[in-house]
């Protein structure tokens, strides 16, 4: 199925069966899922009336399946200003998810790097820096969306403990460059755009939902992507799937499609 997109005068032409899921499945009672913090692997239970539980495997007429998960920390996952900002927009409220011009990026993070950040680093930080995206990232065309694959690109990421493996982070420049380009949704294979322990200040969440004005915005960032090899860097259209959630994040499955 082909389908016509229009942007910025220029004509693209998609087919819709060559879409590439970029999420990671959040698999139930097997901890075959990434863990972010302390966090309990995703669990599923079935809805019981009595004696009667609703599982097919068990006689029921149907599932009724009951789900426990750490939203942030357990898989693919898309927040908004509500994560950080009392008010701020909800998952819900976050409408033109589908088809965001987008360039796919591939960094190598660098060790130690003096770009700013607002809680201590350690030795061995694995930091994506200004400098780096500025190379990488044409600020003229599809920069609605960035998404940023991180190196080395292994397939544990779909499985990585982070508890013993700090993930690469951004400096706050990194984070400034994109709403200076007028990033407005982020996609990263790390579970945070944050260090994994910044003190609680969350600082690139700050300076990304919010303003110069102090007010909130309708900016997205999707965390825990894992973005296969095969893709290569580049011009995409990227869809963002989410449930109607009124909260400040869900479970997501973002597809993206290759602009020749």
């Amino acid at each position: 199925m082909k389908m016509t997109i229009r942007y910025n005068s220029t004509t693209y032409n998609i087919d819709l069966n060559t879409g590439i899921d970029i999420s990671i499945p959040v698999n139930f009672n097997e901890n075959l899922n990434p863990k972010f913090y302390d966090t309990s692997y995703p669990q599923r239970q079935y809805y019981k009336e009595g004696n009667r539980e609703y599982n097919i495997k068990k006689g029921a007429g149907c599932n009724v399946p009951m789900i426990t998960m750490n939203i942030h920390c357990s898989g693919t996952h898309t927040e908004t200003a509500n994560h950080i900002i009392n008010d701020a927009p909800m998952i819900s409220d976050i409408d033109n998810l589908n088809f965001i011009p987008s360039q796919l990026i591939s960094v190598n993070p660098e060790i130690n790097s003096n770009e700013k950040y607002h809680a201590d680093s350690d030795d061995g930080d694995r930091v994506i820096t200004k400098n780096q995206l500025e190379k990488l990232i044409n600020p003229n065309t599809f920069t609605e969306s960035i998404i940023i694959r991180t190196n080395p690109n292994d397939i544990d990421k779909k499985i990585k403990n982070y508890n013993s493996y700090h993930h690469p982070y951004l400096s706050n420049e990194a984070i400034e460059y994109l709403k200076e380009i007028k990033v407005k949704h982020i996609v990263i294979d790390t579970p945070s755009i944050d260090k994994y322990n910044d003190g609680g200040k969350l600082g690139n969440h700050k300076i990304f939902f919010t303003n110069n004005d102090n007010s909130t915005n309708h900016n997205t960032v999707t965390e825990l992507a894992f973005i296969p090899n095969e893709c290569t860097d580049g011009k995409y259209f990227l869809c963002i799937g989410v449930p109607n959630f009124k909260l400040d994040a869900a479970p997501s499955k973002p597809i993206i499609y290759k602009v020749n």
